[in-house]
């Protein structure tokens, strides 16, 4: 089997999010269908001594119940290590077994920036932040603010690989850098529904979603501890 045509690396960074139905593969299958995206990191040391027991295989991530975050609520808007400087810049999801039901929502900062006004448009332009674990939402796992606070910089408006202008806007992982007065109208902008795409889980699928121009949402599920999936990241 393979999914992977010359211009789907392209498609991802274009599209932002891509949903393919694969049936059941192993994880295996699943790397080395990743791997024909682009490279597989591996986790450091401490990541992967600290989740010994969430990784399937190396750069194969069970998300599970009792995974990286440990809950079944609602894991709120938010991308993948944005505070951390090797940050992989695609991620893939596949739903192995029991989700059915579960909603993962993604917003596009793309069409969210070409939207906006000239002028905020330029005002976003002038604009660096930090990001980390600020909050108790996520996780009260000191793990994730020990080795996710830094102290680099990004900018708010980004240009991936593809040439694909929009926001870098993880608004719930900022730490500090965006005016509040432009921090919230941009929160108020990119929550709009016409920027959301929700993801109905069926076994077979995955999501395949660029990490700079988007920012993703799971919503609550009470049958948590039935679902697996795996995760991988894609350099």
């Amino acid at each position: 089997m393979s999914i992977v045509s010359s211009d789907l690396r392209k498609k991802i960074f274009t599209d932002l999010v891509v949903v393919k139905k694969l049936g059941k593969i192993s994880a295996e299958e699943n790397l080395r269908l990743a791997e024909e995206i682009g490279n597989v990191p591996q986790d450091g040391e401490s990541y992967q001594e600290r989740f010994s027991s969430l990784i399937e295989r190396p750069g194969v991530v069970k998300v599970t119940e009792g995974g990286l975050f440990g809950h079944k609520e609602t894991l709120d808007w938010h991308c993948n290590k944005p505070s951390n400087p090797l940050r992989s810049p695609i991620i893939w999801i596949y739903a192995v077994k029991g989700s059915k039901g579960s909603v993962t929502s993604w917003i596009d900062n793309k069409r969210a920036y070409e939207d906006l006004p000239n002028d905020v448009k330029e005002e976003c332009k002038k604009i660096k932040f930090t990001c980390g674990f600020k909050r108790g939402g996520y996780t009260d796992d000191p793990f994730f603010r020990e080795h996710h606070n830094t102290k680099l910089e990004h900018n708010l408006v980004y240009t991936n690989e593809a040439g694909v202008t929009g926001l870098f806007f993880p608004y719930l992982q900022i730490l500090g850098g965006v005016p509040k007065d432009l921090y919230d109208y941009l929160k108020n902008h990119i929550l709009q529904d016409k920027y959301r795409y929700d993801h109905y889980w069926e076994d077979g699928d995955v999501v395949i979603s660029e990490q700079w121009l988007t920012i993703h949402k799971r919503h609550a599920f009470e049958k948590m501890n039935e679902r697996l999936m795996y995760r991988i990241a894609i350099d």
